[in-house]
């Protein structure tokens, strides 16, 4: 729970909605979210004994919806730019680490969104054969 309240407190943004995982499905979040008045997206987890009700298995089907999302790019963060362990030790160098592989991520994200756009209005690939 600690470690729960310090990454919500560590965020300096206003937030309506926390999406998280099964990891962090506690009734001790989800007070914690409720007294800061943020809408709790933490995903349901059954245990031992105690299955998921079918309230709790649509609202994870809805949570899930919008979480792909994200974790689309914390997947694509790992995968092309070896986000997955970081280089560094100490907290200075891991956040700029952290800050220009973000930066390189955004830059390509333009880069092909530029690209595909140019596809798409009948503009021909320098490299294509």
């Amino acid at each position: 729970m600690m470690y729960f309240e310090a990454a919500i407190n560590g965020v300096h943004i206003e937030a309506n909605r926390v999406n998280a995982d099964k990891g962090s499905a506690s009734h001790a979040n989800r007070q914690y979210l409720k007294t800061r008045k943020i809408k709790s997206a933490i995903m349901h987890r059954a245990y031992k004994n105690k299955p998921l009700s079918a309230r709790q298995k649509l609202a994870n089907r809805l949570i899930s919806k919008k979480r792909y999302i994200i974790e689309q790019c914390f997947g694509t963060a790992k995968r092309l730019f070896r986000m997955g362990r970081a280089s560094y030790f100490g907290t200075v160098k891991v956040n700029a680490q952290i800050l220009m592989k973000s930066v390189c991520m955004n830059l390509k994200k333009a880069a092909n969104k530029i690209f595909v756009d140019e596809l798409s209005r009948g503009a021909v690939r320098p490299n294509a054969a």
